[in-house]
């Protein structure tokens, strides 16, 4: 035997890649794969993308126009699209500087009267604080005229506060024209208000302004559909703009939806969910909803809690809980009552943060 040779001899390895002999398939096969194959028709061509979109051929006033309503932040965004844009949107941008310098001016008398003269900061402090207030509103003038519709709004509510509500409506109506949500619904609610009340005007622009988001115009929205004012009566309608109100956090609205509830107005009759209504409304502030809560809770057997409510309400103005609270008082001892008046002091209103719209 070989040296070399071992035992048992290797297997020879197969050839790469080797693969069985297919046979070729009859005729008949060919057929009925024809048969059962599904056709497949051609699919379309897709339709050129174009390769850009060439943004300075916008015209600047479109493009102002188109974001008058923006918030500073979108406006500083879209400024940045390219040069034309930046230089179309200068206005806006020294208009929402100026806007937001008077609202600081507004709301912080006392950061705006660093800026006074040291005449007008001697004066008193009432004084002081109405020179403000005429500056803050000076400043939202020019940031109107430069195009900012939310300049015109807090212009129109400061002119409406003053009693000049011809100006504040003007302000009112070219905010709205702008598509300011805002705008819109103080433009209804001016017309609702006016001598004589004109309520279609009043709708038609609650419409676009509820449709937008704005809590306060589905609620006013929701008010003229129950009513009938400026539209065909309709509870449903008024149920469902009054539950989206409430969901963007309308106080009044969660009453109403709350009542809503209760006696199957426009909704199916759900008492769980009308009891959970009332009490956000109540823990917002809502002085018949406070008045309320305080009655179920005396019929409930708390007292001191009943107490408190019923003390809130009176301290918002309902005059139907003012009897009812001495009527509690009366039968409580005295370290009870001091305890439910001293929740009372303690007590704050709750904060709601409005559900994002989708």
């Amino acid at each position: 035997m070989d040296g070399n040779q071992t035992w048992p001899p290797p297997t020879p390895s197969p050839p790469p890649f080797s693969s069985r002999p297919r046979a070729s398939p009859s005729p008949a096969t060919h057929r009925r794969r024809r048969r059962h194959s599904k056709k497949h028709k051609p699919r379309p061509a897709p339709a050129p993308t174009p390769q850009g979109a060439d943004f300075s051929a916008l015209p600047p006033d479109l493009v102002h126009r188109a974001l008058a309503a923006a918030c500073a932040s979108d406006v500083a965004a879209a400024s940045r699209a390219c040069r034309a844009w930046w230089d179309a949107l200068r206005p806006l941008r020294e208009a929402a500087a100026l806007h937001a310098y008077g609202r600081r001016v507004k709301h912080d008398p006392v950061t705006g009267a660093r800026a006074v003269p040291a005449a007008a900061a001697s004066r008193g402090g009432g004084e002081r604080v109405e020179t403000e207030r005429q500056r803050a509103l000076g400043l939202f003038r020019r940031a109107a005229r430069l195009g900012s519709a939310a300049a015109m709004v807090d212009a129109g509510l400061m002119c409406w506060e003053d009693g000049r509500r011809e100006e504040a409506v003007g302000y009112y109506r070219s905010a709205a024209d702008l598509g300011h949500p805002i705008g819109m619904c103080n433009l209804g609610v001016s017309y609702l208000e006016a001598d004589p009340p004109k309520a279609e005007e009043a709708i038609r622009w609650f419409y676009p302004s509820a449709s937008a988001g704005n809590a306060r115009a589905q609620y006013n929205l929701g008010l003229c559909l129950q009513n009938g004012k400026g539209v065909k009566r309709n509870q449903k309608e008024a149920a469902k703009w009054y539950l989206r109100a409430a969901e963007g956090g309308n106080v009044r609205a969660m009453y109403n939806i709350s009542l809503c509830y209760s006696y199957g107005e426009g909704l199916a009759q759900d008492p769980v969910r009308a009891k959970r209504w009332l009490q956000l409304a109540a823990d917002c502030g809502h002085k018949k909803a406070l008045y309320e809560c305080g009655i179920k809770l005396c019929a409930a057997g708390d007292k001191v809690k009943c107490l408190m409510y019923l003390e809130l309400a009176t301290r918002r103005g309902e005059a139907a809980a003012a009897h009812m609270r001495d009527v509690i008082l009366e039968s409580l001892s005295v370290v009870n009552a001091q305890l439910a008046m001293s929740d009372a002091d303690k007590w704050k209103p709750r904060t709601l943060h409005p559900r994002p719209r989708r």
